[in-house]
């Protein structure tokens, strides 16, 4: 079975609920996704602009039951990006907001048809052939900076991931939760996945959860599951746990990163005073989002784990020379196997047609040991890539991009920034809002340095420990 196939049997159960549409049941949504089915055929791609609203999610759930091939854009991705994006994959259909739509360069295209705020426009591109039939779903590797390399999931990745995650959380079609992240965002569209799949409700929100009206939301519509990368989590401490705390409030899940062993505590000691569960998870995009879990009963005495592989799915670590390291706790890197695995890597419109080249295994590129009970902890990365707030980014495209905008800079990672060092011929205020403005992250997530010049090694290359003596100077 498909994911979304048999959404129809939950009938009048709540489906979608919001300010602007209240609530909609599983009927009206299938509804709706046929509809859509009348405007564009099978097989065609199609590009999503997402925002934290209900029409891109209706049109997310009617691409996945319609058999479109659907390309996931943030709307926070600047102009420019989208429009070298559309040069390298020639969409069918672009599907965005009236207003985002009329500001842009594809104003000109043929609107077929009209969801709330939503628009879906007819390019003037032609159907493309010979697409991959498993092909359902390209993702952004790196945020809303508009590169062009997607990760290429089929039905079944979505549908097996699903599935998983399910099945671990014990999600049932009673539950609700409420959106906090991007839909472009794997781990977000991993729970919309599971709370559609199994028939529950989710309260879609546009509003963050520094903004009263989310909270008002929150409390309304009675959430029982709510999720959020480490940054989301920091925040939740800083506004009072004791604050936002309802009755309904039964799970708390947590991915995108490692939350650091204070915050964990403080969360963990709340949920065992209100008889909470939380769970900490570990996944990637290639991996169609989330592969492990801690169990909430573990996660005290197993605090800095990743916990274990999620059902149907193995991991094991490897040495340098690719051999399966079997004693506990020798580092080495994480591999994962499972058909929730990715089918690869998409850079342009050629790569549509490729077939899966994963097989079914893919190397994390984290460093990783296992402990005798059979539980994975993250040590480290192989290459540089790394996450902000929940987001994955390529340190090497984040420099290059603002290079190409005018400003050299050396991204270091931190435990708790982004670390941006530049030479002092720029303002670091310039600095700051040229990066933050690339990446479509806050402010807050970047620390800038400023340096007479760059250290090299001997080489010619950057070197990094001496540019780490900059923190101190």
């Amino acid at each position: 079975m498909s994911l979304f196939k048999s959404i129809q049997k939950y009938k009048n159960n709540i489906a979608l609920i919001s300010n602007l549409t209240g609530p909609i049941t599983y009927s009206e949504l299938v509804k709706q996704t046929m509809s859509i089915k009348k405007c564009i055929p099978e097989r065609s791609l199609v590009f999503l602009i997402t925002q934290n609203t209900v029409a891109p999610l209706i049109c997310y759930i009617s691409s996945i039951r319609n058999n479109y091939v659907i390309l996931m854009i943030d709307i926070k991705t600047n102009a420019e990006n989208v429009s070298k994006l559309f040069k390298l994959y020639n969409p069918t259909f672009i599907i965005a907001p009236k207003k985002w739509l009329k500001n842009s360069k594809f104003n000109n295209g043929l609107v077929v048809k009209n969801i709330y705020d939503y628009v879906i426009c007819k390019t003037s591109k032609k159907k493309i052939k010979n697409i991959n039939l498993n092909l359902s779903l390209l993702l952004p590797t790196s945020g809303s900076m508009g590169s062009p390399k997607f990760v290429r999931l089929s039905n079944k990745n979505l549908k097996i991931n699903t599935d998983s995650i399910i099945k671990s959380l014990n999600i049932k079609s009673k539950d609700r939760t409420i959106t906090t992240m991007p839909y472009s965002y794997s781990y977000m569209l991993s729970i919309i996945n599971t709370y559609i799949e199994s028939g529950a409700s989710i309260v879609v929100c546009n509003y963050s959860i520094f903004n009263k009206e989310f909270w008002e939301q929150f409390k309304k519509n009675k959430i029982t599951s709510l999720s959020g990368v480490p940054y989301i989590y920091e925040m939740l401490i800083k506004l009072g746990l004791e604050k936002i705390y309802i009755p309904s409030l039964k799970i708390l899940t947590q991915a995108g990163g490692k939350l650091n062993n204070t915050l964990a505590k403080k969360i963990i000691q709340f949920c065992k005073n209100k008889k909470i569960k939380f769970f900490m998870m570990y996944g990637q995009t290639e991996a169609s989002a989330r592969m492990s879990l801690l169990n909430w009963k573990d996660a005290e005495r197993k605090i800095e784990s990743i916990g274990k592989p999620i059902p149907f799915t193995k991991m094991w670590i490897e040495d340098n020379a690719g051999k399966i390291i079997k004693k506990p706790n020798i580092v080495g890197e994480l591999i994962f196997k499972g058909k929730n695995v990715s089918q690869g890597y998409c850079n342009n419109i050629r790569d549509l047609k490729k077939k899966d080249t994963n097989k079914g295994i893919l190397k994390t590129g984290d460093l990783a040991t296992f402990d005798e009970e059979g539980f994975f902890y993250i040590k480290g990365r192989k290459n540089r890539i790394i996450k902000i707030f929940g987001n994955r980014f390529s340190l090497d495209e984040i420099e290059n991009s603002m290079l190409e905008s005018g400003i050299k800079i050396i991204c270091k990672e931190d435990n708790e920034k982004l670390l941006v060092f530049f030479e002092s011929d720029f303002l670091e205020s310039e600095v700051l809002k040229r990066i933050s403005n690339i990446t479509g992250q806050n402010k807050i997530a970047f620390k800038c340095i400023s340096i007479k010049s760059f250290p090299r090694t001997m080489s010619g290359k950057i070197d990094y420990v001496k540019l780490g003596w900059h923190l101190n100077a």
